[in-house]
């Protein structure tokens, strides 16, 4: 298994472009202003205003958001209001290469910590989610760079849950180009609303080490997402 994980590194490393591999943090800094009125000047989010926190996030996960977004594969669905408020964001940002940037400084930044809104059981929590998640979002929902995998124990507890019904109620991953988001709806129609709360309630527990992942390419490809 660990063999297969490198080899897939090492492809990743090897096909992406150069400067998909150097974007610039500092672009993607200023890049970014536009979004602290929704996200938060540290990209902490705004529960008030259903946005979620983004510092930290997976960089190559974030590109693959934007690229939706922009695309129109995330956010246009009937029904998905706060979805349609990013398209125009993304739509803002001029290439590949901004996207990247504005990625890269996100994910520069160290993970907030979203407050705990709701209460279940941390230990079944944990079983259903190491079943049901773990291979793809990592042990204690750390996303995984090289699958294009979001962090989870850093969004906070609304959004997380938000999104999992989005996926329940077509709102996401049913695009014809959303690849990712159909795995993603599958497993989310798996969960309960009692499971989900008690998912939510184990990444929202606090962790003693951070685990990052150990690659981290900056460009996947434009098509499919979550």
């Amino acid at each position: 298994m660990m063999l297969r994980q490198l080899s897939v590194y090492l492809i990743l490393a090897v096909t992406l472009p150069a400067t998909a591999l150097a974007a610039n943090v500092e672009a993607g800094k200023k890049l970014y202003a536009p979004c602290v009125a929704c996200h938060g000047p540290n990209a902490e989010g705004i529960v008030a205003l259903n946005s979620p926190a983004l510092a930290g996030q997976s960089e190559s996960y974030m590109i693959r958001q934007l690229w939706d977004f922009k695309k129109g594969s995330r956010g246009a669905a009937e029904g998905d209001t706060i979805g349609a408020q990013m398209r125009p964001m993304a739509i803002a940002l001029p290439d590949g290469e901004a996207i990247a940037n504005v990625a890269a400084y996100l994910a520069a930044l160290p993970p907030s910590s979203a407050p705990a809104t709701v209460e279940g059981d941390a230990a079944n929590g944990q079983k259903l989610f190491t079943s049901r998640c773990g291979a793809c979002h990592g042990g204690k929902g750390w996303g995984n760079e090289a699958l294009y995998t979001p962090r989870l124990n850093s969004i906070g507890d609304i959004y997380l849950i938000r999104q999992v019904r989005n996926f329940q109620d077509g709102l996401r991953g049913a695009h014809k180009d959303a690849h990712h988001g159909k795995q993603m709806a599958m497993m989310a129609k798996s969960v309960s609303t009692e499971e989900l709360k008690d998912i939510a309630v184990f990444l929202n527990e606090p962790e003693p080490q951070e685990k990052t992942a150990p690659c981290r390419p900056s460009r996947p490809a434009e098509k499919g997402g979550q």
